[in-house]
């Protein structure tokens, strides 16, 4: 699709990025003559009313974004079946290859990333706008530190609706907040949250919780606390610990409660310098679920040039208090004299206070500690009482007495019936459903969906290849089922692996799945350096057999050599090797990996192996299938 001009402007030049629902390109806005990000709605979704709808709400909810923090929106617009997005350019890395390349960012670093992040998401809230997918891939960097927040794709404005939907959970595991994690909706602390996670994996180089499954990643942000960031790095300060300690709270309202409030704390903590205390000590952090707060410490030496100001100070008050003594006589004279009964009139005992009456504030359809909060601010007493078989999550209110809006006196009770725990549900079969269909039977069960991809996959497109909890499995109503969902085999296949420290392997391209003996198995793989290579290196790309034996195979130095990659160097190669006659049939595995000329023996480590699995230090790239 290089060269490609859409609506006669918008020439493609490079592809740079690929996500589940678009494709980015480097492109250049042939009329105002600057280069520009070009992010195009993939092909098999064009025709999709949900996934178009995402699409345009994208447009529309960060086309109102002007911040240098945020990558700002040019242009939306359509070429045919292509739906597109033109936004600003920006000449860096994202956050996630940052710390895959340098590890664990100092103290300084950090801070003044994560005080950038809070100030675009935070511009962001103050437009009503709730990212939902706060992850270092979504921050770019420039070369000269400057942090922009990018992809509000499953933004959703607050000004339409008034929260986010809770059909679908949104975001990745990695970094949900727990409310997220739960299927809740959300608010800007939920942005907050997922601000604090990138914060807590710039600091210690991973993020605070990992695990295999996305389901065991939401059960960790829900239930468990993150390990302390000093056990990760001894060099956090105790007060950057304790700020991060406050983002990662489980109650939301525990949280600060916007991402413009994070970003006043830490760019009041860098103003500080990083080694400040200021005027109190921190408390030793607990866990995220309990409320935490500055502890008054011992005020420090008073310095000998604030003696008189202190003299000044404490004169003015003393004057004042004086003065207010005669002021005190003249009330207590006329009060005594008001009080007691004058000749010739009747004395009256106590007048009849005036009650005091406020509006009932409405519960209904909301958690019942969130609507706690706003009936106690009316001065109101509230009593729970469980209601079973109630068709809502558990814990919201069902009903109130009295009504919403009717008046009552000050101190009045007002009971909330809030629905029970939910009743059982069974996990139905969604593998190799179409991903209608699948949501459908999800719905029908009481369950909801999570939906991860679309990846490669031998299956067509919208089907569900994969499904977590299997079925059979009992949950409870309102419980989470992930689903990975086809994107046929023109999709890229996702990689990330780190090979010793200064290569990633991005993606793989595979257009087919299935083989026959003597067939030409053609793959292209995209490197990327992450540091300057001295040296020579050879890429094997081997064909396992269900046994563990190899196949097939192709060792060959790319194309250019690795001699002469720099940090900016990013490519695609192709390798291709014939399927030996007599291959029997069965699933066989495509692996990669890396090893310096001449020494086939000596394979580079494999750091990290991203988003796939590694052995022997070489990289699943996919799965294919060898018939008859």
């Amino acid at each position: 699709m290089d060269g490609t001009l859409l609506n006669g402007r918008y020439r493609l030049v490079e592809l740079v990025g690929s996500g589940g629902m678009a494709v980015v390109y480097k492109g250049i806005d042939t009329l105002l003559h600057r280069p520009v990000a070009i992010k195009i709605l993939r092909e098999a979704y064009a025709n999709d009313p949900t996934f178009l709808s995402r699409f345009q709400k994208e447009a529309r909810a960060a086309a109102q974004l002007d911040h240098p923090n945020v990558v700002t929106i040019y242009d939306v617009g359509q070429d045919g079946e292509r739906h597109y997005i033109v936004m600003e350019y920006v000449d860096g890395e994202d956050l996630k290859t940052l710390i895959r390349r340098q590890g664990a960012l100092s103290v300084a670093q950090a801070v003044n990333i994560a005080a950038q992040i809070a100030a675009g998401v935070g511009h962001a809230h103050k437009a009503g706008i709730i990212h939902c997918d706060v992850k270092p891939q979504n921050v770019l960097v420039t070369p000269a530190g400057v942090a922009k927040v990018t992809d509000f794709g499953i933004a959703r404005a607050l000004s339409e609706s008034g929260l986010t939907g809770s059909e679908v959970v949104w975001g990745s595991p990695l970094y949900f907040s727990p409310e997220q994690a739960a299927g809740e909706h959300l608010t800007p602390a939920s942005d907050v949250y997922s601000i604090g996670v990138v914060l807590y994996e710039m600091l210690s180089g991973s993020p605070p919780f990992q695990a295999e499954k996305p389901t065991a990643l939401a059960l960790m942000h829900i239930r468990e606390d993150p390990p302390l960031l000093s056990s990760r790095n001894p060099q956090v300060p105790q007060k950057l610990e304790w700020i991060v300690h406050k983002l990662l709270a489980k109650e939301p309202s525990a949280r600060y409660r916007t991402a413009e409030q994070v970003a006043m704390i830490l760019q009041n903590y860098q103003s500080q310098g990083v080694q400040a205390t200021g005027l109190y000590s921190l408390p030793p952090v607990s866990h995220p679920g309990q409320a935490a707060g500055p502890v008054p410490a011992a005020a420090p030496e008073e310095r000998p040039e604030q003696n008189w100001r202190t003299w000044v100070l404490g004169a003015i008050a003393f004057v004042a208090v004086v003065g207010l003594i005669p002021l005190w006589a003249l009330v207590y004279r006329a009060w005594a004299h008001s009080s007691a009964p004058q000749h010739g009139m009747p004395s009256f005992a106590t007048a009849t206070p005036t009650v005091a009456m406020v509006e009932v504030p409405d519960a209904q359809g909301r958690n019942w500690e969130e609507a706690r909060d706003d009936i106690e601010a009316a001065g109101l007493r509230f009593a729970l009482e469980e209601q079973t078989g109630a068709a809502a999550p558990e814990g919201t209110v069902v009903r109130q007495d009295p009504a919403p809006g009717q008046r009552v006196p000050v101190g009045s009770e007002v009971r909330l019936y809030i629905a029970g725990p939910p009743e059982a549900a069974v996990v139905p079969d969604v593998v190799d459903q179409e991903l209608e269909e699948a949501r459908s039977l999800l719905d029908e069960a009481g369950l909801q969906a999570a939906e991860e991809g679309p990846v490669w996959s031998p299956l067509p497109a919208n089907t569900v290849i994969a499904q977590e909890p299997e079925a059979g499995t009992e949950l409870q109503a309102g419980d989470i089922v992930t689903i990975t969902i086809s994107g046929g085999t023109e999709q890229h296949i996702e990689i990330q692996a780190n090979l010793g420290g200064f290569i990633l392997l991005e993606r793989a391209e595979l257009l087919r799945a299935s083989f026959r003996p003597g067939d030409t198995l053609s793959i292209s793989l995209r490197w990327q350096a992450l540091a300057t290579i001295p040296d020579h290196y050879v890429v094997f790309v081997h064909l396992i057999s269900p046994g563990g034996n190899l196949v097939a195979q192709q060792d060959t130095e790319p194309s250019p050599p690795t001699n002469t990659w720099t940090i900016d160097t990013a490519l695609w190669n192709s390798y291709e090797f014939t399927i030996p006659a007599g291959t029997r049939p069965g699933t066989y595995q495509v692996r990669a990996g890396m090893y310096p000329l001449g020494q086939p023996g000596n394979r580079l480590q494999v750091f990290d192996p991203g988003e796939t699995t590694a052995e022997s230090n070489s990289v699943l790239l996919a799965e294919i299938e060898i018939t008859p």
